[in-house]
């Protein structure tokens, strides 16, 4: 977890924070105890079960230098969206999450004992229940951890620029605005159309249908303006190099640095993101290269202590230790996330190939098309809230959004047909 002072004294964020953790750190010590015990018990009574309790997920390791995520499948696809896609994450959602799980806990816990009292025959059946049910309680112990993390990464910034996270829930705004525009628009029938106004502000509904409808639209534009004017600004980076080799093939070659020793990790970063981003549309096909260059830390710290494996680090002293003329992927971030332009600063938790490409979109240029703002929830800190510009992106969506033509014609040049 995040090195948190353990003082009450601080924003209310904090002190609400560090409640959260002290529940977390104690269901982790708990969960701890469970793995030992049970594996006492099956050496002694199912040793053909010791192998699966040991296989278990691994504990959620704290965030630090050199500390890599478990790279996992995508999600399978999820139905399709009705709505305009959102998130938010709190302290006191986090904490009932803990409060859920330790409930499962409490109901394990017992379940120790008695199986004990079961004949020999039977205890296999139960020890191999209890594992499979100790293991479902780990995996979700990494994800409690990621929301943690997460938490703490995006409240603090929130607390550092107030102003610039109010700007983005007046965006937040616009965007709820137009969805109430279009679900107006796409009634089927006059009552639904009038059903859906009383979500519109600002609408006299006593008005001819054709008249609301034209003046629907016309705001439905001027949002879509105003929220593209955020979302779709783009600037290509001056490292990016963009290659026609064949009459329908683009080529976009991206030099990427990185301090990261583990060569199998490296491998699989690239060959996640090319086959994320890479596209046929027709005869033309698109395709994004890397080029990775190892720079050891030996190298990027000279004559200075190169950090140890799992330290708090400087994040900002250590990305400007990096060349400036290309991307940087590197580890050190809680929860991870692009800084500085066009820096990937991995965390310690799961990630999915979709979720990197995400990532390395912003290495690219392009912006979220999401909009993350917040709600001031006094003492219990910030709520930190998502929603989805434009979720058939894989820029608003980076679970499952799609890389799309447009992507490839913005850094190809101005846009236009190539």
């Amino acid at each position: 977890m995040a090195a948190q002072a353990e003082s009450p004294s601080g924003p209310a964020y904090v002190q609400r924070g560090e409640r959260v953790n002290g529940r977390y750190r104690a269901y982790g010590e708990r969960l701890d105890r469970l793995q030992a015990s049970l594996g006492g018990r099956l050496h002694e009574d199912a040793p053909e079960l010791v192998a699966r309790l040991e296989t278990s997920p691994p504990r959620p390791a704290p965030p630090g230098y050199g500390i890599l995520p478990r790279l996992v499948a995508d999600p399978s696809p999820s139905a399709p969206r009705s709505r305009t896609p959102s998130a938010s994450y709190s302290w006191p959602a986090t904490e009932r999450f803990i409060e859920r799980e330790t409930e499962k806990l409490d109901r394990l816990e017992p379940e120790l004992a008695r199986i004990a009292t079961l004949a020999p025959g039977d205890r296999v059946a139960g020890y191999a229940k209890m594992v499979d049910a100790y293991r479902q309680l780990r995996d979700t112990q990494r994800n409690i951890d990621n929301h943690i993390q997460y938490n703490w990464l995006w409240q603090s910034a929130i607390a550092r620029d107030k102003a610039g996270y109010d700007h983005q829930n007046a965006l937040a705004g616009a965007v709820l605005e137009r969805e109430a525009v279009r679900d107006a628009l796409s009634a089927g029938d006059a009552d639904a159309f009038h059903k859906a106004l009383t979500d519109v502000t600002g609408i006299e509904a006593s008005q001819p249908w054709s008249t609301l409808e034209a003046g629907l639209r016309q705001r439905e534009a001027t949002i879509s303006r105003e929220i593209a004017a955020e979302t779709d600004r783009f600037t290509r980076p001056p490292f990016v190099r963009v290659t026609h080799p064949t009459p329908h093939l683009w080529v976009f070659g991206i030099p990427l640095d990185t301090d990261i020793e583990d060569r199998e990790f490296i491998h699989s970063f690239k060959r996640l993101v090319e086959n994320v981003w890479r596209l046929r549309d027709g005869e033309d096909r698109f395709r994004v290269k890397l080029a990775i260059t190892y720079l050891p830390a030996a190298r990027l710290y000279r004559q200075r202590a190169v950090p140890r494996q799992g330290a708090p680090i400087d994040l900002a002293a250590h990305l400007e230790r990096f060349p400036k003329d290309g991307g940087v992927l590197t580890t050190g971030a809680s929860s991870t996330h692009v800084t500085a332009g066009a820096c990937i600063v991995l965390g310690p938790h799961d990630i999915a190939p979709h979720v990197l490409a995400h990532e390395f979109g912003h290495v690219l240029g392009f912006r979220d098309t999401y909009i993350r703002g917040y709600r001031d929830r006094g003492a219990d800190g910030y709520e930190v809230t998502e929603i989805a510009a434009d979720p058939d992106d894989i820029m608003g969506s980076p679970g499952a959004g799609p890389v799309l033509r447009r992507h490839f014609e913005r850094i190809i040049g101005d846009g236009s047909q190539p």
